[in-house]
């Protein structure tokens, strides 16, 4: 459960990482700096990359748990809360770097 949490915890980093990048971006391409705003939607990018990849190491923990353990629900429930962000802030950072 605590591998989990501290999972979590780096994927929310990551994420306000790259929502802190994709807000640079807009800013430097609204003021015409293509240059700075390419940039930074790369290093957003790159952050979504990485939360993705902790996301997808967090679910197989889970399943591979599953295996032998039923985990508790409020582990499950915290977890579920925890996937639901990831999904809707993932979302809003693409929608900022589609702009």
């Amino acid at each position: 459960m605590t591998r989990i949490k501290r999972l979590a915890d780096q994927i929310k980093d990551e994420l306000c990482s790259a929502k802190e990048y994709a807000e640079d971006y807009l800013t430097f391409k609204a003021k015409g700096n293509a240059a700075w705003a390419t940039r930074y939607k790369e290093m957003s990018t790159d952050e979504l990359k990485h939360a993705n990849y902790i996301h997808e190491r967090v679910v197989a923990d889970i399943e591979e748990l599953k295996k032998v353990y039923t985990p508790p629900e409020e582990m499950m429930e915290k977890w579920e809360h925890e996937h639901r962000e990831f999904i809707e802030k993932t979302a809003w950072i693409k929608q900022m770097l589609a702009m």
